[in-house]
Order: C-alpha cells, then structure tokens, then sequence
C-alpha cells in the first residue's frame, strides 16, 4: 500500500463501518486514495470477517487493521497501547488524515487532536436520521456529550448533537447520506448477482425473497413481556411459513442473535435460510423486510425501495410515547403490535402491492468538499 492513505478509526458496532465505507469507496473510486480500516474490538472484527460484502469492501477500498489483540500480562497490554499511540502520532505528523467516531475526544488521544486537529476528520455515527433518539429517556440513556476535539466536523444530517457543541475553530461538512450515494448503490448492484449465486446458489431467488432481520432474544425494556421477542420470531416464522409460498426467507441474525435459538424455530421449515450477506445487497432482491424489533437495518431497505414492516410487542408505557407508531416510523411501512392476524394480512398486501419507491437522495455539495479536501 503507498504511504498516503487515510486512516480511520471505526468504533466497536458495525453501523459506524457502514456509514464511512461509501466515503472511502468514493475515495479509491475517484481519487485512487487508499484507507486503513481500524478495528479495535473482536467482535466487531468478527462480524467483519463474517459479513462478506462488508469485508470485500474494506479490502476493494484497502486494508483492515485489527488491533484487538488482548494480553493478561498488564505490562504488554500498556506496551501495546503505547505503541498505537506512537503510531498515530508518527501518522500524525506525516500528515495522515484521519477519519474517527469519537476516539480524539477522549483522553490521552485528545492530545493529540489538540495538537494535529487539522487532520482530523470527526463523524457522526449514522449517516440516517432516526426519530428512535426521542425515546433515549425512556431507555435510561444519558449520553454525555463531549465536546469535539479537532477542527473538522462531518455530520450526515442536523440530528448530529454535537454540532451544538461546535464553535467557529470547526469547520463543519453537512455531507448527506452515505449510503444513498450513486457510486456505493451502483458497486452494490454490480456485485449483488454474484453475492447471492456465491453464497446462496441453491436458492431461487427469480421472484424475489423475504428478509427477515433479528436481534438478539433477551428481556429489553420496549417489550411486554421478557419472552416476547422469542414469541414474535416464532409466530413471524409460522406466518411466513403459510403465506410466501415460493418465496425464499432470507434471516439475516445480529451479532448478538443466538443461533441456537434460531435454529430450534427453523427446523424442520423448507424455504428458510441464515444469510450475512450486507442489507444493501439483499434489497435488490427483497420484496419486504421484517423486523421484530426496530432495526436501523430498515433505513437501509426502505431508501431503495423496498416495503418494511415491523411486528412487535411494545409496552403500553412505550406505545402511549410513540403514539402508537414505530420508534423508527420514518423507516416502517406498516407497524403491527402484537397482532398476527393483522401481520399476516400486511405481509400479504406487501407481496402483492409492490408499489414502494426510494424516499432519499444525498446531494450535497459540501461532500464533494470533503472528497476533495481529503484526497489533496
């Protein structure tokens, strides 16, 4: 890899991978300039190494450097932070641009974002806008908002709170959408036929499919009952079951998701089938997405045209605060609570009706200015 490149620094949930790879592809695309992907935690490593589309990405783009690696000696483990340190401090002074989530905001690498600021580049974590952050203080989150370090800011829609905390030492891109960009939606589609052949040959998908997108199985707080996640995959299983006919049902689990589980529901079912394939790809062959409980995964579907649904079991104190909708309502076609009859009749008017389009574009022409700016 040349010397130039740009190094950015993802945080440990795959949602911030998603949200910078179309800029990199951009990069590479247009520019010929190479990224180092850094991922710190095994699990999100993981999930990269499993996601295939994900990981042809990163490497379409350029590398992926894992720095994860754990040591039970104290004395490694702070040898080895203090060689990353250097790293990005050598990178740093070379005159390496770095894009990150957060990490320059924190001590000790708020160091050197007060010494290097001009070379950083701090992103908002989802390039989609979600209403879901109304609803943070019924969850019992209290993020802390930590003023950014560092003189660039890249926010993908006003929802960025820390753009109240920007002052006129920032320089602020309103970049739009990642992930509706031409160029990531033309090199999904180009790879699409050879994704689904490669890891799903034995499938017909001449008609489409049915995406089904999981989470885990625990007790969450938005739900009635502590099982009622484990309720809706069965019954959502069952309905489709009676009603997609030929359809095949793609079920895209979550790190988090225990397979065990999904496995004891499956058994038995012709038709169904785990796939990690990215949800970009599986759009251009789904007639709807489903969703038990709200996923940003339905942003994804619902801006290229694909009909979403969510059948789930919210909480009366919940239901009461959303008004009776989704807490993702921008993204959910049609919300049913705790209703299968009336899932049944919704997924079924979806298989028939295909009359959605794509709701979003991303034309900004402060993207271009960052483009720009990080290729010189």
């Amino acid at each position: 890899m040349p010397n130039k490149y740009i190094l950015v620094i993802v945080k440990n949930k795959l949602m911030t991978i998603d949200t910078v790879l179309p800029i990199l592809l951009e990069l590479k695309e247009k520019y010929n300039i190479s990224s180092k992907v850094v991922v710190s935690d095994e699990m999100a490593h993981n999930g990269i190494r499993k996601n295939v589309v994900i990981r042809d990405a990163i490497d379409y783009v350029g590398t992926e450097l894992y720095i994860g690696g754990k040591s039970s000696i104290k004395i490694v483990e702070k040898l080895f932070k203090m060689a990353w340190f250097c790293f990005l401090f050598f990178r740093l002074i070379i005159g390496t641009k770095v894009l990150h989530f957060g990490t320059f905001n924190m001590f000790p690498y708020s160091l050197l974002g007060r010494m290097f600021g001009k070379n950083l580049y701090f992103l908002q974590n989802d390039s989609f806008l979600h209403s879901y952050r109304k609803f943070d203080t019924f969850f019992g989150k209290n993020s802390i908002i930590i003023p950014p370090i560092g003189k660039n800011i890249v926010a993908f829609n006003d929802a960025m709170t820390h753009l109240d905390l920007a002052t006129d030492n920032h320089k602020v891109f309103m970049f739009g959408n990642t992930r509706t960009r031409k160029s990531w939606i033309s090199y999904i589609k180009h790879r699409s036929d050879d994704y689904f052949y490669n890891y799903h040959r034995e499938v017909d998908f001449s008609k489409g499919c049915i995406v089904l997108v999981l989470g885990h199985f625990n007790k969450t707080k938005m739900l009635r009952t502590s099982h009622s996640l484990r309720n809706l995959f069965e019954k959502t299983v069952e309905t489709l079951n009676e009603v997609k006919g030929d359809l095949p049902v793609l079920i895209k689990p979550h790190v988090f998701t225990d397979l065990v589980v999904v496995d004891e529901v499956m058994s038995n079912l012709d038709g169904f089938y785990i796939t990690y394939l990215h949800p970009t790809v599986l759009a251009t062959k789904a007639k709807v997405f489903i969703c038990n409980s709200y996923s940003t995964t339905m942003a994804d579907a619902k801006s290229i045209g694909v009909g979403t649904v969510e059948y789930s079991d919210y909480c009366i104190d919940l239901l009461k605060l959303s008004k009776g909708k989704s807490i993702g309502y921008e993204y959910i076609d049609e919300f049913i609570n705790n209703n299968q009859d009336d899932f049944k009749n919704a997924i079924k008017l979806m298989l028939t009706a295909n009359v959605y389009s794509g709701i979003f574009s991303s034309n900004s022409s402060d993207a271009n200015k960052l483009l720009v700016e990080l290729a010189e």
